[in-house]
């Protein structure tokens, strides 16, 4: 399964240009695996405090009753985020430098993606 996983992040992160890395993490904040093409901070660190955004995004979303969440997409000075839930319990997001990248392409590629990281992730359930 973490191999599976690790080529599935490479392969995410390979296709979208500008991207810094791709990861897949817990809501707990803890890292299951990740890709970094271009990085020079830690990711980890990054992954732990994105999770606090998704569930933060999680609390407001069932308080108003908002439904299901699909993407969330923030932009700060320095970096694009494109974040998927995959499950109740991860989701995956790509770091794009915030010009010279291509935010439609990651949030095309991480979408084609959700579906096979679920399959790794839940090999027994359908989907």
């Amino acid at each position: 399964m973490a191999g599976d996983l690790q080529e599935e992040i490479k392969s995410i992160a390979e296709k979208i240009p500008g991207c810094r890395y791709v990861s897949l993490v817990g809501y707990d904040g803890i890292t299951v695996t990740q890709h970094i093409v271009e990085a020079n901070f830690d990711v980890s660190l990054y992954d732990a405090e994105v999770s606090s955004i998704m569930l933060a995004s999680k609390e407001v979303r069932e308080s108003l009753e908002l439904g299901h969440e699909k993407e969330l997409i923030w932009l700060t000075e320095n970096s694009f985020f494109i974040i998927h839930p995959v499950s109740e319990e991860y989701f995956i997001y790509a770091c794009l430098k915030s010009s010279d990248s291509n935010p439609g392409v990651a949030r095309i590629t991480l979408n084609k993606a959700k579906p096979v990281i679920k399959k790794i992730i839940y090999p027994d359930s359908a989907s």
